[in-house]
């Protein structure tokens, strides 16, 4: 039995391929403690002969080692190879100490973490040289709104022309003040003369409606929405003006004169905008095809 030579050709394959005990015991399922047995020829802590061929078999296959030559070294049919001197991987020398080597390795992750903090500083540095560059401008300059001459001279100037400079301050005071009279005149006047529209009662199809202080003729706007909607009006119990407005479309018709009371009839009325001489007839509209009676009373202004 070719003790030494099986169990040393065992553990330098293993080692030139960088196995371990642990992950070789993981490889050929082969307990750790008969492994260490292999490579120390110390056969007789394994089970029996047929365990021990089995092993090394394994041991062999999972270390890229011919198993059956070394079963046949082991049964004393095949001469020895040559005992090859294990050689162990020799430790490599780091050059320089531990803390060296740390900053070597960490300078360039320092220095990019240090850049934010170096541009934030770039930044707030021109920031203060541009106010620093503005200020000195603004003392350097002449100020845009001079003093005023607090001397004033009276010599030469007669008590007429004192007189005549008051007089037309005076009136041009007085225009200015009845310019804006006339102005606010004016707004009060259209004020008081816009169309008044209010809601009086609205009770399932039929909404009433009361325009006061119109002026004539009365233009009725319709525009429409989303979907067709039909339009009809009634003056006196007989339609005046009926259409079909589509989507987007727009239409208009105007009132007979001096008519004090009229009847929208819509059908789908949520598909519909209405004015009344460019003023809004607000309601609730209803989605269905169903009838929509407004009913407007109207009254006139006052002609003066």
């Amino acid at each position: 039995m070719a003790n030494g030579y099986i169990g040393a050709k065992l553990r330098q394959a293993r080692l030139d391929k960088n196995i371990s005990l642990d992950e070789l015991q993981q490889m050929t399922k082969i307990q750790k403690r008969y492994l260490e047995a292999i490579e120390s020829d110390n056969y007789d802590s394994l089970p029996g002969t047929f365990y021990v061929r089995a092993f090394i078999r394994q041991y062999a296959n999972a270390v890229g080692e011919d198993g059956e030559h070394l079963v046949a070294v082991f049964n004393g049919e095949e001469d020895l190879y040559p005992v090859e001197r294990i050689k162990r991987p020799e430790p490599e020398l780091a050059n320089g100490s531990r803390k060296d080597i740390y900053e070597e390795e960490h300078t360039p992750n320092r220095l990019i973490r240090s850049l934010p903090a170096i541009a934030l500083g770039l930044v707030a540095l021109a920031i203060l040289i541009v106010v620093f560059y503005y200020t000195w401008q603004n003392r350097q300059s002449d100020p845009m709104i001079a003093s005023p001459n607090t001397s004033i001279s009276v010599d030469g100037i007669s008590d007429t022309q004192t007189k005549e400079t008051s007089s037309q301050t005076t009136e041009s005071s007085t225009v200015e003040s009845t310019e804006s009279s006339t102005q606010e005149t004016s707004t009060e006047e259209s004020k008081e003369s816009k169309m008044k529209i209010s809601l009086d009662s609205e009770s399932g199809d039929d909404v009433n409606m009361t325009l006061a202080e119109v002026k004539e003729p009365i233009k009725l706007d319709f525009e429409g929405q989303t979907g067709p909607c039909w339009l009809g009006v009634m003056v006196d119990g007989a339609y005046i003006y009926q259409y079909t407005l589509q989507p987007d479309e727009k239409q208009s018709t105007t009132l007979p004169a001096n008519v004090a009371n009229a009847t929208i009839i819509i059908g789908a009325g949520a598909n519909v905008k209405i004015k009344a001489n460019g003023e809004s007839l607000a309601f609730n509209p209803t989605n269905t095809a169903l009838r929509k009676n407004v009913n407007m009373t109207i009254t006139y202004q006052e002609n003066n």
